[in-house]
């Protein structure tokens, strides 16, 4: 048997291979429409200098061989694969007399060319108009080719490829493309709107584009901005990098500057930063820091930090002078992801800032209407075995209008869980004793409070000298039981013990005493006191604590009343249902007022005449423990009083006549009675009756609150304290009446969205909301949605209307004795606001951030208006915030790598004050 040795070039051994599948498929039924060929080398032996791998080819439609100019043919989704290399097109032109293989796009039934040429290279790939390549040289002339990475298109003209040229590492070779008449660009036009033209440019496939001398181009124009030299990543993934500015601006207070312009630095596998600054010639400038981080199933996180140093020009005495706000400010949010560890947990937020800086400097309606700002940043460690919790962390709030600062660091709080203590104990598991349960709670806290304006910082002495620092810790227990089926006695008792390191000392002040000399009546020379001492604190260190008990029995139960309508009820009304839930409980407290520190010696409280024996009045108390961190003991005379509580919940049962069924509609939520009476004392037992109720009309459209205060005695008014006193004379045997209303105010709040007004027209019914971040998620999605244009009120489903109206009814003591008292309505708030997007058209879109009326104070609140173009590669945006008199219009290219391309024009708050008197 002989063996028959191939020793052909490459491209020839695809012709043969390919000749072989033409004969066998000559024998297929010549009706067919579609023939598919295919095959590779691996069935045959081929010689030790041949090809080392198998060649895989195909087509869809057909294959002609050229014998005479040693050409083969294939025609439809035509794919040759060798190696790592692929290349697939509609026409591919095989010549192994010469080693080249020829791809191009091919005309269908229309005529129209379809099908460009891809070539792949082992990840690497493009797209080319026209590709020649050589097997043996491994080079090849391409024309019109695209390369993308990420949003950078790469379109060159004339181009020659060399494969493999690069060595990337030990084992991989990266094709290059030398190109002619290239421009770079995010537009995925075939003929771009913008882009950086240039003449000569090598370009690594899926790594880097180096370019020559180049210019911006936009819209088929050049323009007069040239680049000597660039570079161009064009790889996915992080990368070190130049940040261009986000915006451009000229200001007549800060001059001309640039916001945005920094650096991008990817640490480690999971950490990014970016280092941005905000530069004006003035002197104005930002320095901002931003990191993002995540390890999955473990944590994630991001911090920002920024500088703020604000330069504006006043008149002073007709002459303009510099005047320096600095600050900075520091966010910080990390979560751990629950199944990091199952016992404990770190996270929260924080934020904070000094002098003001985002209120000053930024624009936005959240920067500018935020009047408290609030951090949570906590350590939770549980304990199963010991059935407790421990906490520690730090806390903080700031308020943007006074000033004020406080942080409470080192906040620290250890507690149990319910604990039996006797249910191990042998018996039945209801007896009552097994029902006896405790709880301890131990808290650690120091607060730091100061005022940071523009005269005085937190960060001084005087903040460290006024820290108030306490411990506390106390232990509760209680035992349910019930009593004759229907009842729920719970007896109770409470023993706490607080430490602080600082206490009050109080002392007469004799700065504020004024004298002056007179002549009395007698003609004799006097001294007139016109301002007397006053009794004044400071802070004292040293440790002082005081102890607190009280004990109680509460009994509960609940009723109900229903009225049953027969058949379909009464216009559709079947029935009514009312449940109350009666409480009342009996509680004792000792008296303190003449208790005093075991350890210290510190009295709880000290009478004004014991400080200022003249005149102090021997009724009123002070305590040294008062406005401290954990409160101070409870001033009364001992306590012994009963509290009653009673709760109402009112339904309706309505036949719908949609789908024949019984529906349960609330027509209270909640109306609650609420007093107590003072058993120990001797006057005035009786306290204030508290009433409020809810509900919410039109599906949860409408939500109303109200509230009523009742007194059973009477008031007048008492000229030595400038108002009313309660007297202990009832008004039902003065007026009789059981009681006079003192107060009543409401609040009633309606929010508006296409959704609910659907909801509301259609029937349909409410949805229970068991996962309160799911519906918040889907919320977020929904509002990010491009609804379909189905009806007119389509257009308006991310708009929402809220109108809010709060009011009081008081009453007015009368000054004079005899007349009678006046009940004076007040309007406390009436606002309406109104937030949302209309999306006009495909590309027209109209965002209304936030926009309101007070009607009480009959002004506009904080506008904040802003329309958008797509101009597809491009973005025409403008905002406007009237209130604050600052603006905004910019046409830049769409977020990504050219997003530093931009016409912006603006004015900034301090220009929009008009300082100049321009």
């Amino acid at each position: 048997m002989t063996r028959l040795s191939l020793h052909l070039r490459p491209v020839a051994i695809l012709a043969v291979l390919l000749l072989f599948s033409l004969c066998a498929g000559a024998q297929v039924d010549s009706s067919a429409v579609e023939a598919n060929f295919s095959g590779n080398t691996a069935q045959y032996q081929i010689s030790p200098d041949s090809l080392t791998a198998p060649v895989d080819y195909q087509s869809r439609d057909s294959m002609e061989v050229d014998l005479a100019n040693q050409r083969i043919h294939l025609y439809g989704a035509a794919r040759v694969n060798y190696e790592s290399i692929s290349l697939q097109a509609e026409h591919i032109v095989l010549d192994y007399g010469t080693n080249l293989v020829t791809a191009e796009p091919y005309p269908d039934t229309s005529g129209v060319l379809v099908g460009d040429p891809q070539f792949s290279d082992g990840g690497q790939e493009f797209t080319a108009k026209n590709i020649k390549y050589n097997f043996k040289s491994k080079k090849g002339i391409v024309t019109e080719t695209v390369t993308t990475q990420d949003d950078v298109y790469v379109r060159g003209g004339k181009s020659k490829f060399v494969s493999g040229a690069v060595q990337t590492n030990d084992s991989t070779r990266s094709d290059v493309i030398y190109t002619e008449g290239a421009i770079f660009t995010s537009c995925s036009a075939e003929h771009p709107h913008f882009g950086v033209r240039t003449q000569k440019a090598k370009v690594v496939p899926n790594k880097l584009a180096i370019i020559g001398p180049s210019n911006l181009e936009i819209m088929g124009v050049p323009t007069p901005f040239w680049l000597p030299f660039g570079f161009f990543p064009l790889k996915s993934g992080r990368s070190t990098g130049l940040l261009f500015p986000s915006d451009y601006q000229y200001s007549q207070q800060w001059g001309f500057g640039f916001q945005g312009i920094g650096w991008f630095f990817p640490i480690g596998e999971h950490v990014n930063l970016q280092v941005t600054s905000d530069i004006y010639l003035n002197g104005t400038f930002t320095l901002n820091a931003a990191s993002s981080y995540r390890k999955r199933y473990k944590y994630s996180g991001n911090f920002d930090f920024s500088y703020r140093r604000l330069v504006e020009k006043t008149s002073v005495a007709e002459n303009y002078q510099d005047v320096n706000n600095q600050g900075f400010s520091f966010g910080w949010r990390h979560r751990q992801d629950p199944r990091a560890h199952p016992t404990f947990t770190f996270g929260g937020s924080i934020n904070f800032q000094t002098n003001q800086v985002n209120q000053r400097y930024l624009n936005s309606y959240e920067a500018a209407s935020t009047n408290v700002i609030r951090s949570s940043m906590n350590i939770t460690k549980s304990f199963p075995a010991l059935k407790s919790t421990l906490t520690a962390g730090i806390t903080h709030s700031q308020n943007n209008q006074t000033g004020v600062i406080n942080v409470n660091f080192p906040d620290a709080r250890f507690q149990t869980q319910t604990i039996y203590p006797l249910r191990n104990l042998p018996g039945s598991q209801r007896a009552w004793y097994k029902k006896l349960s405790f709880r301890y709670v131990s808290e650690l806290r120091s607060e730091f409070s100061g005022i940071d304006t523009d005269s005085t910082s937190f960060f001084s002495q005087q903040t460290l000298d006024d820290v108030r620092y306490g411990f506390t810790h106390r232990v509760n227990t209680a035992l349910s039981l019930n009593v004759l089926r229907y009842f729920n006695v719970s007896p109770n008792a409470s023993y706490s013990e607080t430490y602080y390191g600082k206490t009050l000392e109080y002392f007469l002040d004799e700065s504020t005493l004024e004298t002056e000399d007179i002549i009395d009546e007698n003609g004799n020379p006097a001294v007139d006191t016109t301002s007397f001492a006053t009794i004044d604190s400071r802070l004292n260190p040293g440790l002082a604590g005081f102890r607190s008990f009280n004990a109680g029995v509460s009994v509960s139960t609940q009723l109900f009343g229903t009225v049953r309508l027969g058949g379909r009820g009464l216009f559709g009304l079947k029935g009514l249902r009312h449940v109350m839930k009666p409480s009342v409980s009996i509680g004792y407290v000792p008296s303190y007022l003449d208790a005093r520190d075991f350890i210290s010696g510190q009295p709880y409280f000290i009478r004004d005449n014991r400080i200022d024996p003249d005149r102090g009045n021997p009724n009123n108390f002070r305590s040294p423990f008062a406005g401290q961190i954990f409160s101070a003991p409870s001033r009364s005379e001992g306590n012994f009083a009963a509290s009653y509580s009673i709760s109402n919940l009112f339904e309706a049962k309505v036949w719908n006549r949609k789908d024949s069924t019984d529906n349960i509609v609330k027509l209270f939520q909640n109306i609650a009675v609420s007093g107590r009476y003072d058993l120990a004392a001797d006057s005035l037992q009786w306290s204030v009756i508290r009433v409020s109720g809810s509900t919410s009309f039109f599906k949860g459209l409408t939500q109303v609150n109200l509230r009523a205060s009742l007194d059973p005695y009477i008031a007048v008014f008492d000229e030595a304290q400038g108002g009313a006193v309660r007297l202990d004379r009832t008004t039902l045997r003065e007026d009789g009446v059981p009681f006079q209303l003192t107060n009543f105010s409401g609040t009633i709040s309606t929010n508006l969205t296409v959704a609910k007004i659907r909801q509301l027209f259609q029937g349909a019914e409410e949805e229970y909301v068991e996962d309160v971040a799911e519906e918040r998620r889907q919320q977020r999605e929904e509002a990010n949605t491009l609804f379909e244009e189905t009806d007119i009120l389509s257009l308006f489903e991310k708009f929402s209307i809220r109108h809010t109206y709060n009011y009081s009814l008081d009453r007015e003591v009368a000054v004079v004795a005899g007349q009678r008292d006046t009940l004076r309505f007040n309007t406390v708030a009436n606002s309406i606001e109104l937030r949302g997007a209309l999306q006009l058209t495909e590309n027209w879109s109209v965002n209304i951030g936030q926009i309101g009326y007070d009607f009480t104070s009959k002004r506009i609140t904080y506008p904040y208006l802003s329309f958008a173009r797509d101009l597809h590669c491009w973005e025409m945006r403008f905002s406007w915030a009237p209130q604050r008199n600052t603006y905004q219009f910019t046409i830049a290219v769409k977020p990504g790598t050219f997003d530093f391309l931009e016409v912006p024009v603006n004015q900034n708050r301090y220009d929009g004050r008009n300082l100049f008197g321009t």
